[in-house]
């Protein structure tokens, strides 16, 4: 209901504003910055200024005194220093309440603003050489996030698992089974030595895998364990793509057809002086990514000895992305692949695909875990991390997924173990799941009082406090919308803190059940049930779960 309210205040808007100034315009609502000004707001007074030739606060004036009289019904209109602000009427709110509970329980929060777009979602893609780790779970937990966003805002939306089981990491996987099997004295020098390996090459020994099959063995029962994990961490795929497959489909060659016939792949002998300098291979085979992007240089895309290299079989596997049909192809990097940004999307728009396609990256920043006060320190170099599993151990799933989202994926995040484990209201997820849970109390309460929802008066619903949880209610398919749209799934759990919040401090101020005034009692059990509704369908979208007892 509040997107079909939203949509039919801006056709209205937009039919008067060409009748009044004979100016055809797109109106797009939002919040004001603060309630004072009510529930939606237009600045499009400030964009017909400079065609009009007239100033924004007169333009907004003419538009606002003709609008007051054919939204009467649904709204109270103001104009304020040039921006037209829209006050709902508590009967609009009302019916809203209503239809949460009673029409639009599973699916309210949709919306269409994806129009059926086909998007494909690549997270995680850790290496198949060991454990996850807590920067590929706060991307699990960020990605899977996106998809669910954007599947309830009307995207076609896949996610997306690759798997690198080829070239020099999987040989040297390989090597340090081996070294754990003691079939070689040493580790290699760029080889794994975490304990993980141990159950690996013992279970290796078991299956009777051959030494120069070690590599891609070993790999295979690292990934199905990731792929568990994920699992546990309620992630799923859709699609598992695999390095090798890629090499062995012909889509490098087909690649590499494609640029040549851009004319945008040369020799590194024969690039311009200035860009063969820091080349060591001049028979090698260069993308000139630097003709997009000046501060890019040339990249290597086949070595001499005729292997392609990382990024020319990652942008195969890229162009296969859009050529399976998706439209919009978002990847999720760790934080030191800034870098690599530019030249893959210097490789898509020589291959035309960003010509109608879209391509973004989401570079998911480091996670510090602390404990105690402290930064938990761990060693890369001695194969010592903190693994996913042992996270989800520690703090469980649903304080793990809300936590890596209370920040924008590419900020920094330091995540409290204690506070994650605590139980009690200073802990987010508690602070929220609890609302859910206070509700389903509050329900069986009533219903052992003698009072239930087909008691409800709910034009009773008048108090300050009531409209505006009505308010927030309002505004929830938006906050998914916009998420969706943004790739900002972080702004699911402030919307549920906020909206917390709000009820908490309602709760405590207002007796929800009297059985000596059943209709109050039933009227104010409808605004609670469609808050419980709305805080477990966005605690849905992130994957956490939404008790009913705590």
């Amino acid at each position: 209901m509040s997107q079909t309210l939203k949509s039919r205040l801006e056709k209205i808007i937009e039919s008067k504003v060409l009748e009044i100034f004979g100016e055809k315009v797109s109106v797009r609502l939002s919040p004001p910055r603060s309630p004072e000004y009510g529930d939606y707001a237009t600045n499009i007074a400030f964009q017909l200024a400079k065609p009009l030739r007239r100033p924004p606060v007169q333009i907004a004036s003419e538009l606002g005194d003709r609008l007051r009289d054919e939204l009467a019904p649904i709204a109270e209109v103001e104009v304020v220093s040039g921006f037209v602000n829209f006050k709902l009427r508590l009967p609009i709110l009302r019916e809203l309440v209503y239809e949460i509970v009673n029409k639009h329980r599973d699916d309210y929060g949709e919306n269409p603003v994806g129009q059926g777009q086909k998007v494909l979602v690549e997270f995680v893609s850790a290496n198949p050489t060991g454990p996850l780790n807590v920067v590929n779970a706060r991307a699990a937990a960020v990605g899977d996030s996106i998809v669910r966003l954007m599947r309830k805002s009307g995207y076609l939306a896949d996610a997306e698992y690759y798997v690198n089981d080829a070239g020099a990491q999987i040989r040297a996987l390989g090597e340090s089974v081996a070294w754990r099997l003691g079939e070689r004295p040493d580790l290699p020098e760029d080889g794994y030595q975490g304990d993980y390996l141990v159950e690996i090459a013992r279970r290796i020994r078991e299956m009777g895998v051959k030494r120069q099959d070690y590599g891609k063995a070993a790999a295979d029962l690292i990934l199905k364990s990731q792929l568990e994990s994920l699992r546990r961490f309620r992630v799923n795929f859709d699609n598992v793509v695999r390095e090798s497959e890629v090499r062995a489909s012909g889509l490098i060659d087909k690649v590499i057809e494609m640029l040549r016939e851009a004319g945008l792949i040369t020799k590194a002998r024969e690039l311009p002086d200035g860009l063969r300098d820091e080349l060591r291979d001049p028979d090698s085979i260069v993308l000139r990514t630097d003709l997009f992007f000046p501060d890019e240089k040339p990249r290597v895309i086949i070595r001499s000895n005729g292997e392609p290299t990382y990024f020319m079989v990652d942008l195969a596997y890229h162009y296969d992305k859009f050529r399976r049909g998706y439209e919009w192809v978002i990847d999720l990097w760790g934080p030191d692949h800034h870098g690599y940004v530019p030249r893959m999307k210097a490789g898509l728009k020589g291959l035309g695909l960003l010509e109608n396609g879209r391509f973004d990256v989401l570079i998911v920043q480091q996670v510090n875990l602390i404990r105690d006060g402290k930064r938990v320190r761990m060693s890369k170099r001695r194969g010592e991390f903190f693994t996913m599993d042992q996270l989800l151990d520690e703090v469980g799933v649903d304080a793990a997924r809300f936590f890596f989202l209370l920040r924008s994926s590419n900020a920094h995040l330091d995540f409290d173990l204690d506070l994650a484990r605590k139980l009690g209201s200073e802990n987010p997820v508690y602070y929220v799941q609890y609302v859910h849970a206070r509700i389903a109390s509050l329900m069986e309460h009533a219903q052992k009082n003698g009072v239930s929802l087909s008691d409800a008066d709910i034009n009773r619903l008048e108090l300050p406090e009531e409209r505006e949880l009505m308010r927030k209610l309002l505004y929830f398919p938006d906050v998914v919308g916009g998420g969706a749209q943004r790739l900002e799934p972080h702004v699911i759990p402030h919307y549920l803190l906020d909206l917390a919040g709000t009820y908490h401090n309602y709760y405590q101020k207002h007796r929800i059940v009297d059985p000596g005034d059943k209709a109050l009692s039933g009227a104010r059990l409808y605004l609670s049930e469609a808050v419980r509704v709305v805080v477990r369908n966005g605690l849905e979208l992130i994957g956490v779960s939404a008790p009913t007892r705590m």
